[in-house]
Order: structure tokens, then sequence, then C-alpha cells
């Protein structure tokens, strides 16, 4: 038994507007076919699965030598009316009496063995004894995300993710907040405001080869420009593999996206490398900038950050501002930007476009506070669509005549 997966049919539906999965389905499915002998047998199990029995297989070196046929069949992209996709299927493999005889055990084998296959270069993984799943992952896998976002009502985004990186589908996750930012933002460029998204980055994507090319369709795909996008990446140390994480931020960069360093101070980065990162943006973490009026350290981790940042070219964004006072302090320093509450709480879309048309005019005012407050450059109006924190706050620039920034819930 192989059960055929197709990595990539969930950010094909998230990021472009490509076929629709069951329309991609039937291509693969008679790709299949045509690989495949008379007596064998193939079957759709879901949007981006495929199980395939071949009777007769007296070894299973010969399941190993059809799962390369298949993936070779596959290898080709796949055309559809407006472009092509090339898919990232993985197999794996469960042999009789190896595995079992019971067609739910030789089932679950193949499916384990799916999500091995999944990290192995060559594509496929036929189950061996020491293989195994975590039995509340494999179980669970979509049930917790399921539970929370359809019994739990509102649910914070931090929990969200926590659920999607313990079950793997943090990807998925990731590709559908991309795409509802991507097309929230062109919707609203065609009903005539253009506020540049922001959206939070999992360190685990970092790793992944295929996502500056898969952003890049994206946006091409809904007629947003590059630098209206940022993604913002938590400082953190637990990056992976940093020299493949810096090739990932530096081609991310080369589209022309920009790059942010979210919750600065929070970890323990190195400075020098920092330095080496396509960085656009420094945010500094929310504890410092809420205390920096009442502990002198605070304050003086926000000075260093804003002068950091500014030492190395970046914009610097306070984060958590929800008291004037600390606004104007901020501004004393020299901080770019503040977020948090003071302007606004959490909009939905509908919501936000009124506060952006009121809120745009009464800044562009020569007599309003936020240009008495402007230091002569002019900053940017950004949203941000989070998957990893609980949304929305908006705030002024500290520098700019025209200044939103608005954090939106994904």
């Amino acid at each position: 038994m192989l059960i055929v997966e197709l990595r990539r049919v969930d950010r094909l539906q998230a990021l472009l507007r490509g076929p629709a999965p069951a329309m991609t389905m039937t291509l693969v499915v008679e790709r299949l076919r045509k690989a495949l002998r008379s007596e064998d047998r193939l079957a759709s199990i879901s949007d981006d699965q495929v199980c395939v029995i071949l009777p007769r297989i007296s070894h299973q070196s010969q399941a190993v030598l059809a799962a390369v046929k298949l993936l070779r069949a596959l290898d080709r992209p796949i055309a559809y009316e407006g472009g092509t996709a090339v898919l990232r299927p993985c197999i794996g493999i469960a042999t009789l009496p190896e595995h079992g005889f019971d067609p739910a055990q030789l089932l679950m084998a193949a499916d384990v063995s799916r999500h091995i296959a999944a990290t192995r270069e060559e594509g496929y993984h036929v189950l061996q004894g020491e293989d195994s799943v975590e039995t509340e992952v494999y179980r669970g896998l979509d049930l917790d995300l399921e539970r929370a976002i359809r019994q739990a009502g509102e649910v914070e985004a931090a929990t969200l993710v926590g659920i999607a990186e313990r079950t793997g589908l943090i990807a998925t996750l990731t590709f559908w907040v991309l795409k509802a930012a991507l097309r929230q933002a062109a919707a609203w460029r065609s009903s005539g405001i253009d506020p540049q998204m922001s959206v939070n980055l999992s360190t685990a994507m970092l790793t992944d080869r295929e996502l500056p090319a898969l952003i890049d369709q994206g946006i091409k795909t809904w007629g947003i420009p590059a630098d209206n996008l940022t993604l913002e990446i938590a400082e953190s140390p637990m990056i992976a593999d940093a020299e493949r994480s810096m090739a990932i931020l530096t081609r991310l960069s080369g589209v022309g996206l920009r790059i942010s360093i979210d919750d600065f101070g929070s970890g323990y980065s190195s400075l020098g490398q920092l330095a080496r990162l396509p960085i656009d943006e420094l945010k500094i973490d929310r504890p410092f900038v809420a205390g920096m009026l009442d502990d002198p350290a605070n304050r003086a981790v926000v000075r260093s950050a804003i002068g950091l940042g500014h030492h190395f070219g970046w914009r610097v964004v306070a984060e958590g501002v929800e008291r004037p006072e600390i606004r104007e302090a901020l501004a004393g320093l020299g901080c770019d930007v503040a977020q948090g509450f003071l302007v606004s709480s959490p909009l939905p879309a509908s919501v936000f476009q009124g506060w952006w048309a009121k809120n745009t005019a009464r800044c562009s005012s020569p007599r309003s506070p936020c240009s008495r407050s402007c230091m002569g450059r002019r900053g940017s109006r950004r949203c941000s669509s989070s998957s990893s924190r609980s949304p929305t706050s908006c705030s002024p620039s500290l520098s700019a005549p025209s200044p939103t920034r608005c954090r939106r819930a994904a």
C-alpha cells in the first residue's frame, strides 16, 4: 500500500488563484494511472492524498521502485488556465506481511511512513521498526485546531499558533494568513486605500526553500507591490539552520519584501547575527515599552534599541503603546513609530476602512496632534495581519504627517 501526498496543494490554494483541489487531483490521478500496471488500483482519499494498492509485490524493493516511478510521473509541472503548478509529492510505503494483514493496519503504517517521507530528500519512505509518530500528534493532527476554531469562539492567535506548531500545521496556517492578508490588501486597494500589510512569520518557516517563490507568486497574483508587504519574525535563538535561514531572508528581501524583527529584547540573538540579516525594521518588545517610565532599566533598553536600529538604518517601532506620556517619551528618544491601543482597539476589516479614512483625514490636517508631533520625515501606513499574536491595535507614527499603523487579527 502506498499513500501519495501532494504537499503543495494547500499552498497553491492559499496563495494563488490556481486550480481547484478536485481539478488538481483529477490531473494527478490521470498521471498516476499511466505509470501503474493494469492490476494496480488507486483511489483519491482526500483533496491532497491518493491511496495506491500494488498486488503481487514480492519484496519491499519493488514497492520502492514503484514509488520512484510515481514520483517521476508527478515531477513535471501541472498546467492549468493561467499558469503552471509544481507539486511536491511524498509517498509512504507499507507492505504485507511486514506491517500487518489488516487493511487498517496497513493504512496506518503507510500514513506514518508518509509523515516521515515528507522530511526526506528522496520523497518516499518504507516504515521501519524504529519509526514512530507521537500518537497524540498523529490522531489529533487537525482535531485540536478545529476544536479551537469551531468550539471555543474567539481564540487568542498565540493559542492557534501553539496548536499549529505542535501538530505540524504551522505552514498551512501561515499560508492561510498570507492569503487572507493579500486578499484583504487587494480589496482595500480596489476601494481606494492602500495601507502596507505586515504578516508574522514563524521562524520554523525560515528553512522552507519554497517560501520566497510562493510569496512572490502570491503578491503577483493579487497585484500587491512587494514593498507593501512586511514579514515580521520574532527575535529568537531557535533558528534551526542559521545559514539556510539567512539565505531565505536574503531571497525574500530580494523579492522586494520588507523584513522586520519582532519582539526585540525578548530573545538573546547575537547582535553580529542580526547585523548580517537583511532587516528593514526593528520592533521593541511590549514589556520594555510599557515599563519605560517606571523602570530606568527598561528605559535604557528602549533607548539602546532605538540607537541600535538607527545605527543600522532600520526603522524602529515601539510595541504596546497605551499611554500618551509613553508616546511622548518615545518621540523624545527618536523612535519612529508607536504601535498600541493608544490609537485604537482591535478592528475588523469592515470597520477599519472607515477608521482609516477618518484618521487619515484628521492626521493630514496642519492642526492635528499627529502633524504637530512630526519630525519632518514621511512615514508609512501599515496594517499587520498576525499569525502568531493576539490581534490588533493601531497606532500613530511618531514622525509622519499621515501616521497610522494597524494590526489586524488573522
